[in-house]
């Protein structure tokens, strides 16, 4: 009678602990504390829990704007990690055509994406121009993004934006082999404040001096 308590007692633990999760799963609106009671069930539990828990999760809200920056900030439900992204759109042209430049923190990895529908073609036929007020134009090859369409800066990203004054506008222009060319202006209004939110999710290190400082 003994040798059969242990696993009727383990049984019974791990049938207390998946009911136990799945309750608590179901008592309250918070995502993370959600995955976090679906995580400790097993085999199939694990997954009716994440699927009925995926479900229930409400669609994110409309991303705040920052002057001229609409700011979206998330967490992964992977690993937890925070994924911020703060988009603006070229100056001067109409949301169904515009060119959109993105700053993305996904996974630790800081990258600026310019991206839109004139972007269609392969990154790496694609070369950037990128022009900081008055200030000399700076080209670098462009890159394919971790994720999502568009072109990305190549290089210490993360220096580029430190560097960048928090107000005037950037002037960036994307050129093909072939030779055409497309330039967009953006807004610098409101990096302040997204620089700051994308430095602390991603740990950028400290930042250099600015023109101004």
């Amino acid at each position: 009678m003994k040798a059969a308590a242990f696993p009727l007692a383990v049984t019974f633990k791990m049938a207390c602990k998946m009911a136990c999760g799945i309750a608590y799963a179901q008592s309250t609106n918070d995502p993370m504390i959600n995955l976090r009671a679906c995580s400790v069930m097993e085999g199939p539990a694990r997954l009716q829990c994440l699927d009925d828990l995926s479900r229930k999760i409400a669609p994110p809200g409309r991303p705040a704007p920052y002057d001229n920056w609409l700011l979206s900030e998330t967490t992964s439900p992977v690993d937890y990690s925070p994924i911020v992204t703060a988009t603006t759109s070229a100056r001067g042209e109409s949301d169904s055509t515009a060119m959109q430049l993105a700053i993305h923190c996904r996974k630790g990895r800081t990258e600026l994406v310019l991206a839109g529908p004139a972007v269609s073609g392969r990154a790496e036929e694609y070369t950037i121009s990128y022009r900081v007020n008055a200030n000399p134009p700076v080209q670098l090859a462009a890159a394919s993004p971790s994720f999502g369409p568009g072109a990305a800066f190549r290089g210490d990203v993360v220096h580029l934006l430190q560097s960048l004054p928090e107000e005037g506008d950037i002037a960036v222009r994307l050129s093909t082999r072939t030779g055409a060319a497309q330039e967009a202006h953006f807004l610098l209004g409101g990096l302040k404040t997204v620089r700051e939110k994308l430095a602390a999710a991603c740990r950028w290190p400290h930042a250099v001096a600015r023109p101004g400082d």
